[in-house]
């Protein structure tokens, strides 16, 4: 039997996921976002010292000779600046207002001094530049010196893509390995929860009432405070429809002693020679209908309440089961010739199921056909390779389609106005059945044609349907 996704069990699955991924996605964001800062800070003061020491080396060259200050920059000056990305370079010395070598687009900064270099980013020639800058001041020489070292972003900006991409790399593997690693480890942890679901829903479609605890191992230990409370639930279930049940088998037994005396002492009155006025004989023709139908209605219920408690996986025969219910219906009703024939084959028909509960179906058919019907009422035993059935059928007024499905309803009558019938014939039979792995299916032969009720039944050696 294929099992229905639960969607209570997705619901937790997908709860159980969030959980834990989504916590460990915002701790991987989190660790991004403080990696990037760190690299950034790494990258910034790396290149920074780079650019300081080049602007060292080329401040060492500064000297003073008779024509004034003059620098000699060597080519490895600034090879310390050297990298893949070839970085535009710019430098300047200036002495006072006056350009001693160098690029004049190299403004000098307010916050220059000769402790320590002073660091800005700024726009040469159309390319964004950090620069560094300092002043020097050169005895006999009452201008300061201010040397200034510029390079390109190009080889900060791919350090930091570079680190970017490694922070990125871990905690994205880190939360997809999870996420992976999750779920089969989420449906391993399930698989004790599936078990009991399995087994409740066998339970559900088996057709006995099964109130027995449900098994507290088959879930996992955090679900054992539910289970304990829905096992609760099931014996207070158990107590209430077993104390119904009783209740309506009692009841119909103790009420069936005093309906039996009424009715022989009405029928005791019935016989007697004293002659009876038309309103008495109406009065007890009426009593007498009315004891009729409340035994009726009293049998009614107890056979209800038996439907409900009844499983069997007996074998009977179908033909026996017929011919009990045709003489047990004879025996109880007078009946014209030809008003019940029966339709049997010659062989054997075997079916599971008790043949008592067999007749019990059977009598409540015949009854509702020579109720709600007219006669001739027939009972059709058919066996074919799939499967054994009997049919019943009235020769009546019908029922409109639409009502059909309501008639297996308990106290349903498709003519409200009508006074015979409790409504309970077919809905026993539909009891009986399930509890015999059987099936009941209506017709409606038409307009005047009346109504056909057939019953199948699993075959002796088929398996009991879960």
């Amino acid at each position: 039997m294929t099992r229905a996704p639960s969607k209570t069990s997705h619901s937790l699955v997908n709860r159980l996921l969030i959980a834990q991924v989504v916590p460990l996605t915002v701790f991987a964001i989190v660790l991004l976002g403080v990696g990037a800062w760190t690299a950034h800070r790494v990258v910034e003061r790396t290149s920074d010292r780079l650019l300081a020491g080049a602007m060292q080396t080329i401040l060492q060259s500064v000297s003073l000779d008779d024509q004034g200050v003059t620098v000699d920059v060597a080519p490895w000056s600034l090879a310390l600046l050297d990298t893949p990305e070839r970085d535009a370079v710019f430098y300047g010395i200036r002495e006072g207002d006056r350009m001693v070598t160098g690029y004049h687009e190299l403004p000098t900064l307010k916050t220059a001094n000769t402790e320590r270099p002073v660091f800005a980013n700024l726009t040469v020639r159309g390319v964004p530049v950090r620069m560094a800058q300092q002043t020097v001041m050169i005895p006999g020489r009452t201008a300061p010196v201010v040397v200034s070292v510029a390079q390109s972003l190009d080889s900060r900006r791919a350090s930091l893509h570079e680190l970017y991409g490694s922070l990125l790399l871990l905690p994205g593997l880190l939360v997809v390995l999870a996420a992976l690693l999750i779920w089969p480890a989420l449906q391993w942890g399930l698989n004790s929860l599936r078990r009991l679901v399995d087994e409740l829903a066998a339970r559900s479609s088996s057709s006995t009432t099964d109130f027995a605890p449900a098994a507290v191992t088959l879930a996992p230990r955090e679900l054992t405070p539910v289970l304990t409370a829905f096992n609760a639930l099931l014996a207070g279930l158990e107590r209430s429809t077993s104390g119904m049940h009783r209740f309506a088998a009692d009841a119909s037994h103790q009420l069936r002693t005093p309906l039996a005396v009424m009715a022989a002492n009405l029928d005791l009155l019935a016989a007697s020679k004293r002659p009876w006025t038309r309103t008495e004989q109406r009065l007890l023709t009426d009593s007498q209908s009315a004891a009729a139908s409340m035994t009726h209605l009293i049998n009614q219920l107890l056979s209800t309440a038996r439907a409900d408690t009844a499983h069997s996986d007996a074998t009977a025969d179908l033909g026996r089961a017929v011919r009990k219910a045709y003489q047990v219906f004879a025996d109880r009703h007078p009946l014209t010739p030809g008003a019940l024939r029966l339709r049997l084959p010659l062989e054997t028909v075997e079916v599971r199921g008790s043949q008592d509960l067999i007749v019990e179906q059977l009598l409540n058919l015949i009854d509702n056909g020579f109720r709600h019907g007219a006669a001739p009422v027939i009972v059709h035993v058919s066996n074919s390779p799939e499967g054994a059935a009997v049919t019943v059928w009235d020769h009546g007024e019908g029922v409109d389609y639409a009502v059909l499905p309501s008639l297996t309803e308990r106290f349903f009558r498709s003519n409200p106005n009508r006074s015979t019938g409790s409504g309970l014939g077919l809905a026993i039979v539909e009891a009986l059945s399930t509890a015999q792995s059987g099936q009941l299916r209506l017709a409606s032969r038409g307009p005047g044609k009346g109504l056909a009720v057939r019953l199948s039944f699993s075959s002796p050696d088929a398996s009991p349907s879960t």
